[in-house]
């Protein structure tokens, strides 16, 4: 029993160590949209500074996966992160925007929060082009968690449902781009 409990340890050891800093980013990413999806949920009226912070979060990742990248490697530094805070700042500052229209009366604060989930899940997807096709797949999620947020009363276990397809679909890719049919592998 210890020898087979020893080899399913061995066993997650080595899938845990094949993943690239890219995909621990991802994972991270997920977990904590997922996190800010059940804020926004629960705690509409305190969820905007969960979603503030979760724009400086993925503005650090995309700098971090962006460096990482072999192709933008060459590219000077500073260029890649003005490019990613002038994206990231703009979302700030619609957020923001979003914000004041609470304080205003125009918006509630649960109207606000799915407004901040619909411009955060174009921010990320967007910077899918600058950055991966995984962030892509967090925008992605992030707007279906919007769409289900706003037409069903209890969503979060189809969004985690849709977050663990997506982080399968993630992994699938990931293997089979660097399979030996493609060379790489």
């Amino acid at each position: 029993m210890a020898a087979e409990r020893m080899s399913l340890v061995a066993r997650i050891n080595a899938v845990l160590t094949t993943f690239k800093a890219e995909e621990w980013i991802y994972f991270a990413s997920t977990i904590l949209v997922l996190l800010g999806v059940g804020i926004t949920d629960y705690a509409p009226a305190s969820s905007w500074l969960y979603w503030i912070f979760m724009i400086a979060a993925l503005a650090t990742a995309a700098i971090i996966v962006e460096k990482l990248r072999p192709r933008v490697k060459g590219a000077p530094f500073l260029n890649l992160v003005a490019v990613q805070l002038i994206h990231w700042g703009a979302t700030l500052i619609a957020v923001l925007i979003s914000l004041s229209l609470v304080n205003t009366g125009r918006l509630t604060y649960e109207g606000s929060g799915l407004i901040v989930l619909l411009l955060l899940s174009l921010a990320t997807f967007l910077d899918g082009l600058h950055v991966g096709w995984r962030f892509y797949l967090i925008g992605l999620l992030m707007a279906i968690a919007t769409i289900f947020a706003a037409y069903f009363e209890r969503f979060v276990w189809i969004i985690l449902l849709i977050a663990a397809i997506s982080a399968v679909f993630a992994v699938y890719v990931e293997k089979y781009l660097n399979s030996d049919r493609f060379g790489r592998g």
